[in-house]
Protein backbone atom coordinates (compact mmCIF):
# COMPACT_ATOMS: atom_id res chain seq x y z
CA UNK A 1 0.00 0.00 0.00
CA UNK A 2 1.19 3.51 -0.87
CA UNK A 3 -0.11 6.97 0.07
CA UNK A 4 -0.05 10.08 -2.08
CA UNK A 5 -1.54 13.58 -2.00
CA UNK A 6 -3.17 14.82 -5.19
CA UNK A 7 -5.41 17.79 -5.77
CA UNK A 8 -5.51 18.48 -2.04
CA UNK A 9 -6.83 14.96 -1.31
CA UNK A 10 -4.91 12.05 0.22
CA UNK A 11 -5.28 8.60 -1.30
CA UNK A 12 -4.17 5.15 -0.22
CA UNK A 13 -3.65 2.86 -3.18
CA UNK A 14 -1.97 -0.22 -4.61
CA UNK A 15 -0.07 -0.17 -7.90
CA UNK A 16 1.02 -3.57 -9.20
CA UNK A 17 2.03 -5.23 -12.44
CA UNK A 18 3.22 -3.66 -15.68
CA UNK A 19 1.85 -3.09 -19.13
CA UNK A 20 -1.16 -1.12 -20.34
CA UNK A 21 -2.57 0.69 -17.30
CA UNK A 22 -5.96 0.16 -15.72
CA UNK A 23 -7.38 1.91 -12.65
CA UNK A 24 -10.25 0.57 -10.58
CA UNK A 25 -12.56 2.67 -8.39
CA UNK A 26 -14.81 0.99 -5.83
CA UNK A 27 -18.36 1.78 -4.76
CA UNK A 28 -19.84 3.28 -1.61
CA UNK A 29 -19.18 1.28 1.61
CA UNK A 30 -16.49 -0.77 -0.16
CA UNK A 31 -12.74 -0.25 -0.57
CA UNK A 32 -9.95 -1.17 -2.97
CA UNK A 33 -9.92 -4.79 -1.78
CA UNK A 34 -13.24 -5.43 -3.54
CA UNK A 35 -11.11 -5.66 -6.69
CA UNK A 36 -8.81 -8.43 -5.43
CA UNK A 37 -10.10 -10.93 -8.01
CA UNK A 38 -9.53 -8.44 -10.84
CA UNK A 39 -6.04 -7.53 -9.56
CA UNK A 40 -5.08 -11.20 -9.49
CA UNK A 41 -6.47 -11.76 -12.99
CA UNK A 42 -4.80 -8.81 -14.72
CA UNK A 43 -1.61 -7.97 -12.82
CA UNK A 44 0.37 -10.35 -15.04
CA UNK A 45 -0.48 -8.40 -18.20
CA UNK A 46 -1.38 -4.89 -17.06
CA UNK A 47 -0.41 -2.18 -14.64
CA UNK A 48 -3.31 -2.35 -12.15
CA UNK A 49 -4.06 0.54 -9.78
CA UNK A 50 -6.70 0.27 -7.05
CA UNK A 51 -7.60 3.26 -4.88
CA UNK A 52 -9.39 3.83 -1.59
CA UNK A 53 -11.77 6.73 -2.16
CA UNK A 54 -12.15 9.39 0.59
CA UNK A 55 -13.26 7.99 3.95
CA UNK A 56 -13.08 4.42 2.68
CA UNK A 57 -10.43 1.84 3.48
CA UNK A 58 -7.22 3.60 4.45
CA UNK A 59 -7.90 6.98 2.79
CA UNK A 60 -8.90 9.84 5.11
CA UNK A 61 -12.27 11.54 4.57
CA UNK A 62 -12.81 14.83 2.82
CA UNK A 63 -15.03 17.61 4.19
CA UNK A 64 -18.67 16.89 3.40
CA UNK A 65 -19.97 18.61 0.29
CA UNK A 66 -17.76 17.33 -2.53
CA UNK A 67 -19.61 16.24 -5.64
CA UNK A 68 -19.07 13.48 -8.17
CA UNK A 69 -17.51 16.15 -10.42
CA UNK A 70 -15.11 17.19 -7.64
CA UNK A 71 -14.16 13.56 -7.08
CA UNK A 72 -13.60 13.07 -10.80
CA UNK A 73 -11.23 16.04 -10.90
CA UNK A 74 -9.39 14.68 -7.85
CA UNK A 75 -9.00 11.33 -9.60
CA UNK A 76 -7.50 13.14 -12.59
CA UNK A 77 -5.00 14.78 -10.24
CA UNK A 78 -4.27 11.38 -8.70
CA UNK A 79 -3.63 9.92 -12.16
CA UNK A 80 -1.14 12.69 -12.87
CA UNK A 81 0.56 12.20 -9.51
CA UNK A 82 1.24 8.51 -10.23
CA UNK A 83 2.04 9.21 -13.92
CA UNK A 84 -0.76 6.98 -15.10
CA UNK A 85 -1.34 8.39 -18.58
CA UNK A 86 -4.32 7.33 -20.70
CA UNK A 87 -5.78 4.23 -19.09
CA UNK A 88 -8.73 1.91 -18.90
CA UNK A 89 -10.89 3.19 -16.03
CA UNK A 90 -13.11 0.64 -14.28
CA UNK A 91 -15.67 1.80 -11.75
CA UNK A 92 -18.20 0.07 -9.53
CA UNK A 93 -21.32 2.09 -8.66
CA UNK A 94 -19.97 5.32 -7.03
CA UNK A 95 -16.62 4.77 -8.78
CA UNK A 96 -18.49 4.64 -12.07
CA UNK A 97 -20.31 7.89 -11.29
CA UNK A 98 -16.92 9.58 -11.11
CA UNK A 99 -15.57 7.94 -14.27
CA UNK A 100 -18.57 9.01 -16.34
CA UNK A 101 -17.94 12.61 -15.33
CA UNK A 102 -14.21 12.29 -15.96
CA UNK A 103 -15.01 10.97 -19.44
CA UNK A 104 -17.08 14.11 -20.05
CA UNK A 105 -14.64 16.60 -18.49
CA UNK A 106 -11.24 15.11 -19.43
CA UNK A 107 -11.79 12.53 -22.17
CA UNK A 108 -8.12 12.24 -23.12
CA UNK A 109 -7.45 10.43 -19.85
CA UNK A 110 -9.70 7.52 -20.75
CA UNK A 111 -8.59 4.89 -23.23
CA UNK A 112 -11.66 2.86 -22.37
CA UNK A 113 -14.08 2.58 -19.48
CA UNK A 114 -15.91 -0.24 -17.74
CA UNK A 115 -18.96 0.62 -15.64
CA UNK A 116 -20.02 -2.08 -13.18
CA UNK A 117 -23.49 -1.76 -11.63
CA UNK A 118 -23.34 1.97 -12.15
CA UNK A 119 -25.39 4.76 -13.73
CA UNK A 120 -25.31 8.19 -15.34
CA UNK A 121 -28.56 9.16 -13.66
CA UNK A 122 -29.50 10.46 -10.20
CA UNK A 123 -30.28 8.38 -7.15
CA UNK A 124 -33.49 6.36 -7.26
CA UNK A 125 -36.09 8.65 -5.58
CA UNK A 126 -38.01 5.64 -4.28
CA UNK A 127 -34.98 4.32 -2.39
CA UNK A 128 -33.45 7.65 -1.34
CA UNK A 129 -35.59 8.15 1.82
CA UNK A 130 -34.56 4.68 2.97
CA UNK A 131 -30.89 5.51 2.36
CA UNK A 132 -31.19 8.80 4.23
CA UNK A 133 -32.73 6.93 7.15
CA UNK A 134 -29.87 4.41 7.17
CA UNK A 135 -27.36 7.25 7.25
CA UNK A 136 -29.10 9.04 10.12
CA UNK A 137 -29.35 5.90 12.24
CA UNK A 138 -25.79 4.77 11.50
CA UNK A 139 -24.34 8.20 12.37
CA UNK A 140 -26.13 8.21 15.71
CA UNK A 141 -25.93 4.57 16.73
CA UNK A 142 -23.34 2.94 14.49
CA UNK A 143 -23.96 0.07 12.09
CA UNK A 144 -25.80 -2.63 14.02
CA UNK A 145 -25.83 -6.22 12.85
CA UNK A 146 -29.42 -5.74 11.69
CA UNK A 147 -28.52 -2.62 9.71
CA UNK A 148 -25.49 -4.37 8.20
CA UNK A 149 -27.79 -7.18 7.10
CA UNK A 150 -30.13 -4.73 5.37
CA UNK A 151 -27.24 -2.97 3.66
CA UNK A 152 -25.86 -6.32 2.55
CA UNK A 153 -29.14 -7.15 0.82
CA UNK A 154 -28.87 -3.89 -1.13
CA UNK A 155 -25.27 -4.61 -2.12
CA UNK A 156 -25.27 -8.36 -2.75
CA UNK A 157 -27.43 -11.20 -3.99
CA UNK A 158 -28.63 -13.62 -1.30
CA UNK A 159 -26.63 -16.47 -2.83
CA UNK A 160 -23.39 -14.51 -2.35
CA UNK A 161 -24.21 -13.75 1.28
CA UNK A 162 -24.09 -17.47 2.03
CA UNK A 163 -20.46 -17.73 0.87
CA UNK A 164 -17.30 -17.03 2.93
CA UNK A 165 -16.77 -13.83 0.91
CA UNK A 166 -20.32 -12.76 1.69
CA UNK A 167 -19.89 -13.37 5.41
CA UNK A 168 -16.62 -11.41 5.32
CA UNK A 169 -18.21 -8.38 3.69
CA UNK A 170 -21.20 -8.30 6.03
CA UNK A 171 -18.73 -8.15 8.93
CA UNK A 172 -16.92 -5.34 7.12
CA UNK A 173 -20.18 -3.42 6.77
CA UNK A 174 -20.90 -3.80 10.48
CA UNK A 175 -17.45 -2.37 11.29
CA UNK A 176 -17.84 0.77 9.17
CA UNK A 177 -17.50 4.24 10.73
CA UNK A 178 -20.26 5.95 8.81
CA UNK A 179 -19.18 9.39 10.01
CA UNK A 180 -16.06 8.96 7.84
CA UNK A 181 -18.22 7.89 4.90
CA UNK A 182 -20.79 10.69 5.03
CA UNK A 183 -19.06 12.67 2.27
CA UNK A 184 -19.26 9.68 -0.05
CA UNK A 185 -22.88 9.09 0.92
CA UNK A 186 -23.75 12.66 0.03
CA UNK A 187 -21.92 12.35 -3.30
CA UNK A 188 -24.09 9.33 -4.12
CA UNK A 189 -27.38 10.63 -2.73
CA UNK A 190 -27.09 14.12 -4.25
CA UNK A 191 -25.46 13.36 -7.62
CA UNK A 192 -26.74 15.16 -10.69
CA UNK A 193 -28.27 13.59 -13.78
CA UNK A 194 -25.88 13.41 -16.75
CA UNK A 195 -27.82 10.92 -18.86
CA UNK A 196 -28.55 13.56 -21.48
CA UNK A 197 -24.79 14.13 -21.89
CA UNK A 198 -23.89 10.46 -22.27
CA UNK A 199 -23.91 10.85 -26.05
CA UNK A 200 -20.83 13.08 -25.71
CA UNK A 201 -18.73 10.20 -24.38
CA UNK A 202 -16.18 9.05 -26.95
CA UNK A 203 -14.35 6.38 -24.95
CA UNK A 204 -15.03 2.72 -25.80
CA UNK A 205 -17.38 1.56 -23.06
CA UNK A 206 -18.28 -1.78 -21.50
CA UNK A 207 -21.16 -1.98 -19.04
CA UNK A 208 -21.38 -5.04 -16.76
CA UNK A 209 -24.41 -5.33 -14.53
CA UNK A 210 -25.92 -7.90 -12.20
CA UNK A 211 -29.33 -9.13 -13.30
CA UNK A 212 -30.49 -9.17 -9.66
CA UNK A 213 -29.17 -5.72 -8.72
CA UNK A 214 -31.67 -4.12 -6.33
CA UNK A 215 -29.90 -0.78 -5.83
CA UNK A 216 -29.51 0.00 -9.55
CA UNK A 217 -31.79 -2.30 -11.59
CA UNK A 218 -30.40 -3.82 -14.78
CA UNK A 219 -32.93 -1.75 -16.76
CA UNK A 220 -30.78 1.29 -15.90
CA UNK A 221 -27.80 -0.36 -17.60
CA UNK A 222 -29.91 -1.33 -20.59
CA UNK A 223 -30.88 2.32 -20.98
CA UNK A 224 -27.33 3.55 -20.45
CA UNK A 225 -25.85 1.54 -23.33
CA UNK A 226 -28.37 3.13 -25.71
CA UNK A 227 -27.04 6.56 -24.73
CA UNK A 228 -23.26 5.99 -24.96
CA UNK A 229 -22.16 5.57 -28.58
CA UNK A 230 -20.94 2.03 -29.25
CA UNK A 231 -21.35 0.88 -25.64
CA UNK A 232 -21.78 -2.84 -24.97
CA UNK A 233 -23.71 -4.46 -22.11
CA UNK A 234 -22.85 -7.77 -20.45
CA UNK A 235 -25.49 -8.86 -17.95
CA UNK A 236 -24.21 -11.02 -15.09
CA UNK A 237 -26.85 -13.62 -14.12
CA UNK A 238 -27.40 -14.23 -10.43
CA UNK A 239 -25.42 -11.19 -9.30
CA UNK A 240 -26.59 -8.33 -7.13
CA UNK A 241 -25.17 -4.82 -7.01
CA UNK A 242 -21.49 -5.84 -6.76
CA UNK A 243 -20.88 -8.07 -9.78
CA UNK A 244 -17.04 -7.83 -9.85
CA UNK A 245 -16.93 -9.31 -6.35
CA UNK A 246 -19.93 -11.64 -6.51
CA UNK A 247 -19.26 -13.13 -9.96
CA UNK A 248 -15.61 -12.39 -10.78
CA UNK A 249 -15.20 -15.05 -13.48
CA UNK A 250 -17.78 -13.73 -16.00
CA UNK A 251 -16.88 -10.14 -15.16
CA UNK A 252 -13.18 -10.83 -15.76
CA UNK A 253 -13.95 -12.58 -19.04
CA UNK A 254 -15.92 -9.56 -20.20
CA UNK A 255 -13.11 -7.19 -19.20
CA UNK A 256 -10.52 -9.39 -20.93
CA UNK A 257 -12.53 -9.36 -24.17
CA UNK A 258 -12.92 -5.60 -23.88
CA UNK A 259 -9.17 -5.11 -23.42
CA UNK A 260 -8.43 -7.30 -26.44
CA UNK A 261 -10.80 -5.24 -28.55
CA UNK A 262 -8.99 -2.05 -27.55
Amino acid sequence: MAVIEAGGWTFSYDDVGSGDPMILLHGLLMDRTMWDYQVEAFRGTNRVVTVDLPGHGESPPQPIGFTAWDAARAMGAFADAIELGPAVWIGHSMGGFQIVRLALAEPDRIRGMVLADSSAGPENPELLPQYEGFLTVAKEDGVSDDLAGILAMLLFDASFLATPDGVHWVKRLAAQDVNKLEGGCRLVFDRDDVRDRAGEITAPTLVVHGTDDVSIPVAVAQDLVTRIPGARLVEIPGSGHTAPLEKPEPVNRAIEEFLRAL
